[in-house]
């Protein structure tokens, strides 16, 4: 343990019975910051002092103090707190909240580049701040990654350190003078000019730049060269430096980046607006995202042993039904017991997982959802990468490949019936099947062709933790572990789509209700499951258009595909929100199921008109892809 220095003893006396200080959290030019204990509220906070060779400058000292006072009068959800601005035995100091977590540079110093999705956020929510701050007369001045805090429990982003901040009345104290650091300082900060929220704009694009790229977008050493290129050259473009990004979060870190303060964004409630979605889709919370990522860390030593004895009895199987061992039939079964024995310690591992999720507050219907949003969004991804129409060239592979591992297994298994022997036939016989199967499959892995229907595929990626608990089975266990039946959780519940809280809400009053209600309404479930894929379905077809940069040629097309994806989530939406109301009032009371039953009636028909709307968008594509069709 190291040995605390001087300044920590002397500032620990000074703040005695007020404050226990437990560590130094950082330092830098204005100041060391420290993890206290507020003596009377019992609660953590962070200690911010003027370093000694500062605080015995008078003007340095009142500059300290009336900043700091001046950034506590900020109140807002991404400006970290400050509750006291005071001096002590010589110490000149604040206190604010202490936000447990990392800074951004340190998420990216040991992670690298944020995801996409990541930055987006944490770029909205410093803008919110800053535009409060803006209006209120103050600019931070020194917009950086170290100065962005994220709380770990919601990933919440936190602007810190108004330490040289600039308010209406402070340009007249340090005329000319530069503060800031180099490369996230605005060109116009870097002359000593007059500066306005503009230019921490130019700062956050500098953070955005570094949080997507891992890359400064001007990396010249030596100060005088850095300052220079600032000055005279348009940065690259962010999209140079980060290919793949999503075309609005790309021109939006550019626009900050503008030499010309006019150029950029007026502020930033209109950044924080270019970064919005055009129909968001909320966030899974960190809890249950890291639940989604789990793996168990012997799954291979399990498919290991699940296919070695499943081999044995697959082999077994072979040599019984060629009659070669009449006593096989209990060898099979032995050996499928066996083979399926890793089934109980991996439901064990996704027992224990869930277990943590309920225990944090999260519900069975909050691990269902995170459970369909990742399923919805692998399909997404597949359908982005993958041909809507199969080459004829796939088609041909494919068909040539199976071909081949047809002519492998039947060579197989007349080589365990004895009918062909290599000594006897020669091993050209058995290497031919096996070469033209390995080189046809390693062509077919290569260009991606695809073997496994759609729906067997999907089947297969379910996996044993999405069938568990969107099982009865599933809804027993948790019942039985202690799942919670309203989320307790930090954010829980608001990450859910309208529609599946809508779905979810539907499905619980249809299982709440009289036995004799369930048989009447018994395809309600279904119609409700229906609509609930539909207003996902145009949710994920406004995400990729959203994310598209259309040409002038088919500028029409996605107008078309959005207006009808629009018109489909509202349609679906508002079905399945009026078939929730008639069933609180069947709860209610009411005991007219007439009112409930035309409104199914109705639901049906909105799924038929937007069926027969996706026909038509279908062919207005087909048509504007081919005019010559319309002649």
């Amino acid at each position: 343990m190291t040995q605390p220095h001087d300044g920590f003893l002397d500032l620990q006396a000074a703040l005695a019975g007020e404050y226990s200080l437990q560590r130094e959290l950082g330092r830098g030019g204005m100041g060391v910051v420290y993890l206290a204990r507020d003596v009377q509220l019992d609660r953590d906070v962070a200690i911010k002092v003027l370093p000694a060779d500062l605080a015995s400058d008078p003007a340095a000292r009142e500059r300290f103090l009336r900043e700091a006072r001046m950034a506590a009068g900020l109140s807002h959800p991404h400006i970290v707190p400050i509750h006291r601005v005071s001096e002590a035995n010589g110490f000149v100091f604040f206190v604010m909240s202490y936000v447990e977590g990392e800074s951004l540079g340190e998420r990216l110093r040991t992670r690298g580049p944020l995801p996409p999705t990541d930055a987006m956020r944490v770029l909205r929510e410093v803008a919110w701040a800053l535009a409060y701050a803006h209006g209120r007369g103050i600019v931070h001045r020194d917009v950086k990654p170290d100065n962005i805090l994220l709380e770990s429990a919601t990933g919440r982003a936190l602007v810190t350190d108004f330490g040289i901040a600039q308010g209406s009345d402070t340009v007249a104290t340090d005329p000319g003078k530069v503060m800031g650091t180099a490369h996230f300082m605005s060109p116009e900060q870097a002359a000593g000019e007059p500066l306005d929220g503009r230019s921490d704009i130019y700062a956050l694009g500098v953070v955005g730049y570094v949080a997507v790229s891992g890359r400064l977008p001007y990396e010249s050493s030596p100060l005088p060269a850095l300052l220079l290129r600032q000055s005279t050259e348009e940065p690259p473009s962010v999209t140079r430096a980060a290919p793949g990004l999503p075309p609005a979060l790309g021109a939006a870190i550019d626009q900050c980046l503008r030499r010309n303060p006019a150029a950029r964004f007026a502020d930033g409630e209109a950044l924080a607006a270019a970064l919005a979605p055009a129909d968001p889709r909320p966030a899974l919370p960190p809890a249950l995202r890291a639940w989604l990522q789990a793996r168990n860390p012997l799954i291979v030593p399990y498919m290991a042993w699940s296919g070695v004895f499943g081999t044995l009895g697959l082999a077994n199987l072979v040599v019984w039904l060629a009659g070669k061992r009449p006593d096989g039939p209990a060898d099979i079964v032995l050996l499928a017991a066996i083979a399926s024995l890793p089934i109980l310690p991996i439901v064990g591992f996704h027992l224990n997982q869930a277990v943590r999720q309920f225990r944090a507050g999260h519900t069975l219907p909050d691990l269902r959802t995170a459970l369909d949003m990742a399923r919805r969004e692998r399909e997404e991804s597949e359908a982005l990468v993958r041909n809507e129409v199969e080459p004829p060239a796939h088609r041909l592979l494919r068909i040539a490949t199976v071909g081949a591992g047809t002519w492998l297994a039947v060579t197989f298994g007349l080589l365990l019936q004895g009918v062909i022997h290599e000594n006897r036939d020669g091993m050209l016989l058995v290497l031919a099947p096996v070469g033209t199967t390995m080189l046809l499959g390693a062509v077919s892995n290569a260009l991606d062709v695809q073997f496994v229907p759609t729906r067997v595929r999907r089947w297969w990626q379910t996996g044993i933790r999405d069938r568990l608990w969107n099982s009865r089975l599933g809804s027993w266990l948790a019942r039985r572990l202690g799942a919670p039946e309203q989320t307790r959780a930090v954010g829980g519940g608001v990450f859910r789509a309208t529609e599946s809280a809508l779905g979810i809400a539907a499905a619980e009053l249809f299982a709440a209700l009289p036995s004799a209600y369930r048989e009447q309404l018994d395809d309600l479930p279904a119609l409700v499951a229906s609509l609930e894929a539909q207003a996902a379905a145009a949710r994920a077809e406004m995400d990729v258009l959203a994310a598209m940069a259309p040409s002038s040629s088919d500028a029409e097309v996605l107008a078309v595909r959005r207006t009808a994806a629009k018109e489909q989530l509202a349609e679906s939406v508002s079905a399945l929100e009026s078939i929730r109301l008639d069933l609180l009032r069947l709860h209610a009371g009411a005991s007219d199921l007439a009112p409930l039953t035309t409104l199914m009636d109705a639901a049906r028909r909105v799924g038929e008109d937007l069926h027969r709307l996706a026909e038509a968008q279908e062919e207005v594509e087909g048509s504007t892809r081919d005019p010559g069709s319309l002649s």
